[in-house]
């Protein structure tokens, strides 16, 4: 039995492969037919190692390749053809249309013009018209596609070819011409799929240089039409979808155009198809603010389209930004300078953001560096420079922040002026500049009496020994505060006054003043333990100690650890 067995196998063993092959080849066939492209291209590969030099095969694989555009392969399939055949015009078209793609239309030419010589029919002239335009040899180009047309006046072909050459005419497109030659072309031929994909491209062209909005709105909308069709036609054609996705996102409809672009995707999964598909995606996620979904796709260019690195990892910088991953973004855009893009080339919003994220990640001194950049890019930019000037003060670089401010205030005029001049004030406050933080301060009052404003500039005042034109601002605030219907801000900043002119009038031993003014701040807030503190203080100097020692005790029932209160208690005999 177990020589029987190995009998067979051997028999088996020296068996032609013809079989084997041609079943591979006819799946692949069928799997094409219906653009199955990726399952025709898994099954092709097997026909070729079994028959590598059937022309069926290698025609068959060269389209395939083409049309999951692995294009190298596609053209060394195509150039085996061509080798072992270069008499058959389809075997020779097919060839062509891997070249053209691929980037070597010139080739593509010699080869088409060498087999038109003998044989010029009009399938051969239209490849011949595409690999013409698109080595930019215009002039020649349409000498082939009017011929063509005038020999053939029913070939819808023929049309075809004329307007694939005035919808890519250089130095200027004629869409009108196009849109004539290829609507010819669909009444010749109702379902031709090339004559649809190419008007839907040409109407989209005519919709976006159309300044009459509504005329540019019936064009979009031929245009989705004609992909449509295209679908209905050819539901698989990854192709339209690719070019139908592309046009939604130059058209700004991203949420349409990540449904088509995903599609294509679905067609031509890994590393099938066009790497762009995922800047797109990439972006159009991002602009619908899915940044999850488009770090997914921006990852996938940064592994397939050097070129694009840089711009990639910008795009992740923001996403993390907008996500508020700090991390993250700061990583990303610290890779985008390692894959070649300088700061001096960055987009001032980018230096920004990569400078907030480099501050939420904790490395301040990066990101002064990187904001100082953004800020003599975009000086203009009047939310950053303002939170630039904030934390430049923050990190007591007060001659940079007050730098930062004044470039503000240049370039800007808005709701913030008030707190750009206030905080101009602190800085040479707290630079003991005195007369320039009082200058600021007035400007800052000027615009918005706020009490903390009008607060910080009578303690100016004070530092400048003017306590007269300090007790006029504190009176101010005193007044603002205890109006009816006043504001939290305008409470808690006559109090801060009211405990300021209390300091005076206890220096000045004015202590029937300080017994009034604490009342009265009572009214405002009256658990507040100072004004308790020197209402009792005042009762102690006017000599009422029965007030006093009762004012005492409310002190430290707000706060049981004030150290005064107690030891005036004690020293009085409460």
């Amino acid at each position: 039995m177990m020589r029987l067995i190995i009998c067979v196998a051997v028999v088996l063993a020296t068996l032609p492969s013809n079989g084997r092959s041609e079943d591979y080849f006819e799946k692949a066939k069928a799997s094409a037919s219906v653009s199955d492209y990726v399952e025709a291209g898994r099954l092709i590969r097997l026909a070729v190692s079994e028959k590598p030099k059937d022309e069926e095969v290698l025609e068959l694989a060269t389209r395939i390749y083409t049309e999951l555009e692995i294009l190298d392969t596609a053209v060394q399939y195509g150039r085996r053809l061509y080798e072992q055949d270069a008499s058959t015009p389809s075997a020779v078209r097919t060839y062509a249309t891997a070249l053209i793609r691929s980037g070597n239309p010139t080739e593509a030419v010699r080869i088409l013009r060498k087999i038109t010589q003998k044989n010029a029919d009009v399938e051969t002239s239209l490849s011949l018209v595409e690999a013409l335009v698109e080595a930019d040899s215009i002039q020649a180009a349409e000498l082939v596609a009017t011929t063509a047309k005038k020999n053939y006046p029913k070939s819808p072909d023929a049309y075809l070819a004329v307007g694939l050459l005035y919808m890519k005419y250089k130095p200027q497109p004629v869409y009108e011409l196009a849109k004539d030659n290829l609507e010819k072309t669909i009444e010749l031929e109702e379902n031709n799929l090339d004559a649809h994909f190419a008007l839907a491209q040409v109407y989209w062209r005519m919709a976006n240089r159309e300044s009459d909005q509504d005329l540019s709105n019936e064009l979009f909308k031929r245009c989705l039409l004609e992909w449509n069709k295209v679908g209905q036609l050819d539901p698989r054609n990854a192709r339209a979808w690719f070019e139908q996705g592309k046009i939604l996102y130059l058209a700004k409809k991203f949420r349409e155009s990540v449904g088509a672009l995903q599609r294509y995707k679905e067609l031509r999964p890994g590393k099938t198809g066009n790497a762009i598909t995922n800047w797109y995606l990439g972006d159009a996620f991002f602009e619908l603010h899915l940044f999850d979904s488009a770090t997914v796709y921006l990852n996938q260019v940064i592994e397939s389209i050097d070129t694009l690195k840089p711009n990639a990892y910008m795009m992740l910088g923001k996403c993390g930004v907008y996500s508020k991953d700090w991390s993250a973004a700061v990583n990303s855009y610290n890779q985008a300078v390692t894959a070649g893009r300088s700061l001096s080339q960055w987009e001032p919003t980018d230096l920004w953001y990569f400078g907030t994220a480099l501050v939420m990640a904790g490395d301040t001194s990066k990101a002064i560096s990187v904001m100082t950049e953004a800020s003599q890019k975009e000086p203009g930019n009047c939310s950053f420079m303002f939170r630039f000037g904030l934390l430049l003060s923050g990190k007591n670089m007060r001659e940079h922040s007050n730098q930062i401010f004044r470039q503000r205030l240049l370039n800007c005029s808005d709701s913030l002026d008030a707190k750009v001049y206030l905080f101009l004030g602190n800085n040479f406050y707290a630079d003991s500049v005195l007369d320039s933080a009082r200058v600021y301060y007035e400007k800052s009052v000027n615009l918005d009496p706020a009490p903390y404003t009008l607060n910080r500039l009578a303690e100016t005042f004070t530092a400048l020994a003017d306590e007269q034109q300090a007790r006029t601002i504190y009176e101010r605030v005193i007044t603002a505060g205890a109006a009816p219907g006043a504001s939290t801000a305008d409470k808690q900043g006559a109090v801060q006054a009211i405990l300021r002119l209390n300091g005076f009038d206890l220096t000045a031993k004015n202590f029937d003043a300080i017994i009034t003014r604490s009342k009265a701040g009572l009214e405002i807030d009256g658990k507040n333990q100072w004004l308790n503190l020197y209402l009792a203080i005042g009762y102690q100097g006017s000599g009422d100690t029965n007030a006093a020692c009762k004012w005492y005790k409310e002190v430290l029932k707000i706060d049981s650890n004030n150290d005064t209160a107690r030891k005036n208690l004690k020293a009085l005999g409460c």
